[in-house]
């Protein structure tokens, strides 16, 4: 339980450093569907998103991965010009 809310706390420094802030502001929709579980893909009662979302935090590599990929962070060796590159079409 302590190394959960630790990696929660670790996340939320990852997020604040890291976080496509564009994206975010853009696609708020699909980041609340993507939290929820509210998906096609993956859907999950409210109560269920939490827990699976909870249990994510066991692993904090792979919760960072998986926020890499939909783009909700940017990866750790972007610099601002390819942060801007990555961004144009929003």
């Amino acid at each position: 339980m302590l190394q959960k809310l630790q990696n929660l706390f670790t996340l939320y420094k990852i997020i604040k450093a890291r976080g496509n802030r564009e994206l975010i502001r853009h696609s708020r929709k699909q980041l609340i569907e993507f939290i929820f579980c509210k998906n096609d893909l993956n859907p999950k009662s409210f109560f269920q998103a939490m827990f699976y979302w909870f249990n994510m935090l066991k692993g904090l590599d792979a919760l960072v991965w998986r926020l890499e990929t939909f783009g909700f962070l940017y990866s750790p060796n972007l610099n601002d010009e390819e942060k801007k590159k990555l961004n144009q079409y929003l």
